[in-house]
């Protein structure tokens, strides 16, 4: 019978670093020199649709592992943690399980009660971050992109939104994210490549006036499909 224990983890904390560090120890330790190969699917609550989601979940592979990793898990629906807390025993079967949080559950009183949330401290292997590192600034952010580094780009986007607690700070500071990458695109000197990163943007800005996406999560995939070539 396969259990939760090693194929279930919860991460919570404000270091976006820390975070990826633990999800890459994770990767390893699922390998571990093994010749399987190991497909990582990254979930964002307002993307997913759960027949989608059912499918790639349950969906088996003998010669792939499977690593699914959650987003801002406090904002998953109550159909998504439906899903979850009734066909827990299912999904680990084929899949490994990566909810992650950018805050301490502990910090709300509402997510401590919450019976899906306590579910998921008593079955998964829990690992909490604390960040001490200094405040990030646009500059930083500028300069991931004009040297291609996607990957620095993200964790400097984590930073910036984590240093901004309201949501009247979140919103302007999507709006001024994505004046940057605009202005930032221009310069590419590649026509097909800055052609292929504007259609991505465009996406992305219709992903938030139109469906209702987050700022800071369009921006996120915008990023990873950039990284993604």
């Amino acid at each position: 019978m396969v259990t939760a224990k090693g194929r279930f983890f919860f991460i919570s904390g404000t270091d976006f670093a820390a975070r990826q560090l633990i999800i890459e120890n994770i990767k390893k330790k699922i390998l571990q020199g093994s010749a399987s190969l190991l497909s990582v699917l990254n979930f964002y609550p307002k993307e997913i649709n759960i027949k989608d989601l059912q499918e790639k979940v349950l969906l088996s592979s003998f010669d792939e592992k499977k690593i699914l990793i959650f987003k801002d898990v406090y904002n998953l629906s109550k159909e998504v943690k439906d899903f979850f807390y009734n066909n827990l025993s299912k999904i680990i079967l084929n899949n490994y399980v990566v909810f992650e949080a950018e805050s301490d559950f502990s910090k709300s009183k509402k997510i401590s009660t919450d019976k899906f949330f306590s579910f998921i401290l008593s079955q998964a292997a829990c690992y909490k971050t604390n960040s001490s590192e200094p405040a990030l600034s646009f500059d930083d952010f500028k300069k991931s992109i004009r040297q291609n580094n996607i990957s620095q780009a993200i964790y400097v986007l984590a930073r910036l939104y984590e240093e901004r607690p309201s949501d009247s700070e979140k919103k302007a500071l999507g709006l001024q994210l994505l004046g940057i990458l605009v202005s930032e695109l221009s310069y590419l000197k590649d026509d097909a490549l800055r052609r292929k990163y504007f259609n991505y943007l465009w996406e992305a800005d219709r992903a938030i006036k139109e469906k209702g996406f987050d700022p800071r999560f369009a921006i996120e995939l915008f990023l990873s499909r950039s990284l993604a070539g």
